[in-house]
């Protein structure tokens, strides 16, 4: 199966929730808009999935993604990973063979996932461009189905990808319209989070009962709408939790509100 949306119309937290839930393996190709200034896009993205996990990421095709970011720590010299390159067997990631030859530890290998991670968070701020998804049974160039030299040996949920590149939405002016009205309820999908949430969080969480609504949250912690909204909408987003309709909202009201801080990420993620 193979997806094409404008980002507009199919965000990337609705993909990343969907290949989760079905456990899709397969790429995803993000291209940014193209910019007015010089009508070129600045960068198109490649993101590969295997059973609701992302394993890989890099800003181009070559294979040559996660080496570019090993050059640019100085932890190896191009000679050396151009010869390591071609001698990492195959259906091995390049950084378990890194590891295992002594050349790279764990904690240089998470750096360097945390460093692709990065690349797939900035993408959330999107606010146009277009994607393609393609499951692996679908694309036809099969040497790069599984992309090895691009691999850490590292996974993570893409609900937790999602939950972390959310948290560092600093401006939310251009995704209000996403955000859900503060008459709503929340009504809870499972017994407990799968997630690590933050206190506030967590807070909301424990309000999600099917009838207390965003704003009676909002006045209970004394916290600002507009923060409250945008957890739910990050809780709403990971599957935690949904929405469950009160009363009517005008959304004039949202105009004052301040908005939230960043949170820090943190660095949940598995070994392959």
């Amino acid at each position: 199966m193979s997806i094409i949306r404008s980002l507009e119309s199919f965000s990337l937290t609705e993909l990343f929730k969907f290949i989760e839930s079905d456990s899709k393996s397969g790429r995803c190709i993000v291209e940014t808009p193209i910019s007015e200034k010089t009508a070129k896009r600045e960068g198109i993205y490649y993101l590969w999935f295997k059973q609701g996990y992302l394993i890989a990421v890099s800003n181009c095709l070559n294979q040559k993604g996660l080496i570019n970011l090993i050059e640019a720590r100085g932890w190896l010299s191009p000679p050396i990973l151009s010869r390591l390159r071609t001698l990492c067997p195959t259906a091995v990631p390049l950084g378990i063979y890194l590891h295992k030859i002594k050349l790279l530890n764990q904690e240089k290998l998470s750096l360097i996932f945390q460093l692709q991670l990065h690349q797939v968070y900035r993408l959330f701020q999107l606010t146009g461009g277009r994607f393609r998804f393609d499951e692996f049974s679908e694309l036809q160039d099969r040497i790069l189905t599984i992309p090895w030299l691009e691999m850490t040996g590292h996974r993570i949920k893409t609900t937790e990808v999602s939950m972390y590149a959310l948290r560092l939405i600093e401006n939310w002016e251009n995704f209000v319209d996403q955000l859900p009205e503060p008459n709503l309820a929340l009504r809870r999908l499972l017994i407990g989070p799968h997630h690590k949430l933050t206190a506030m969080e967590r807070q909301v969480w424990n309000f999600a009962d099917s009838q207390t609504s965003l704003n009676t949250i909002a006045n209970t912690i004394q916290q600002p709408i507009l923060t409250i909204q945008i957890i739910a909408f990050r809780l709403i987003a990971v599957g935690l939790v949904d929405e469950i309709f009160q009363s009517s909202y005008d959304w004039k009201t949202l105009n004052y509100y301040k908005f939230p801080q960043s949170f820090p990420v943190s660095n949940n993620y598995e070994e392959i």
